[in-house]
């Protein structure tokens, strides 16, 4: 079958010995602790043969949720190079390469070594997705990148703050919202969201029921998105809005809900769940509410790793 090529590349720099991040790149039963898509599926079976670091080293998985495959061991440059052979049974058929390249860089302050980490691949899609090659390349762009966070937070901490709990359909009761509107480029989301709570906690506002962002745009092609910074109320206060500030009324709804535990730098793990989850089971969304996620304890007395995040999909 014909098939065109797309290829990508997202790199991060991780503040370790190039020595360790080859070792930990090169074990196979390592990647589950980081991977990109089994934390949207930690039941999925994987299995690893043969010795780490060594050509032949493999892995399969077979999800219900994220496919199934498997990845060689092809080739390895000691602290610097790694190569695979990588295999997609399903959801579709088709054959990549994938590469990890390693580069020992300057450390910064506090830090005696680094080493800036690029993640490659070049694949092929079935012709008949052609329509699909810019979509899959930022889509799986954004799987690197997810994934590089968490790989440096493994062996940088050795440990990652992420995971996800699928609470299934719920019945939601609807909200009254003030907030703070926002614009900008998908990748500046935590530098321009912060200013903008810190904006809405020091307004004189009444003391909501909860915190939340809602979702009003987000294309990942073109990297832009709208989100409102704002506080839930389930009943609409006596308060003169401010005008700079937005507000509205969300009516009750059916929503699938997950929950996102651990650091805020990796919600994006969330919300691929939930989306993939949608996919997988044919969910249909309901178009006139917004999705949105609703933050169930604070940053400001809460350790990293045990922040709770609810995210919602509205549903028919």
């Amino acid at each position: 079958m014909f098939s065109i090529p797309f290829e990508l590349e997202r790199s991060i720099v991780i503040n370790k010995p190039a020595d360790l991040v080859y070792e930990s790149l090169g074990d196979f039963n390592q990647w589950g602790k980081w991977s990109p898509w089994i934390i949207q599926e930690p039941e999925c079976p994987v299995t690893v043969t043969g010795d780490a670091l060594a050509l032949g080293h493999h892995q399969a998985w077979n999800g219900k949720r994220i496919g199934s495959g498997y990845m060689d061991l092809i080739e390895c440059n000691e602290n610097q190079y790694l190569a695979y052979d990588l295999v997609f049974v399903s959801p579709w058929k088709s054959q990549s390469k994938t590469q990890f390249k390693l580069e020992a860089v300057t450390p910064g302050e506090g830090h005696e070594h680094a080493t800036k980490v690029t993640w490659l691949m070049q694949g092929t899609l079935p012709i008949f997705l052609f329509f699909m090659k810019k979509m899959m390349s930022v889509f799986v762009g954004g799987d690197y990148e997810r994934g590089l966070k968490m790989l440096k937070e493994w062996l940088e901490d050795n440990r990652v703050s992420s995971s996800v709990d699928i609470n299934g359909i719920t019945e939601k009761e609807g909200y009254y919202y003030i907030g703070i509107e926002a614009n900008c480029d998908t990748d500046e989301i935590p530098k321009v969201m912060k200013p903008t709570y810190e904006d809405l906690m020091g307004r004189d506002l009444p003391q909501p029921d909860a915190y939340m962002t809602i979702n009003l745009y987000f294309n990942p092609v073109k990297k832009k998105c709208a989100m409102i910074a704002a506080f839930a109320y389930k009943q609409k206060p006596d308060v003169k809005l401010p005008v700079d500030m937005v507000a509205g009324v969300v009516p009750d709804h059916k929503a699938l809900e997950v929950v996102h535990n651990g650091s805020y730098k990796h919600l994006a793990n969330g919300w691929v769940t939930l989306m993939n989850y949608m996919r997988f089971k044919k969910i249909k969304a309901d178009k006139k509410i917004k999705e949105y996620e609703v933050y169930l304890n604070s940053p400001e007395d809460t350790a990293e790793q045990d922040l709770k995040t609810a995210i919602y999909a509205p549903v028919k």
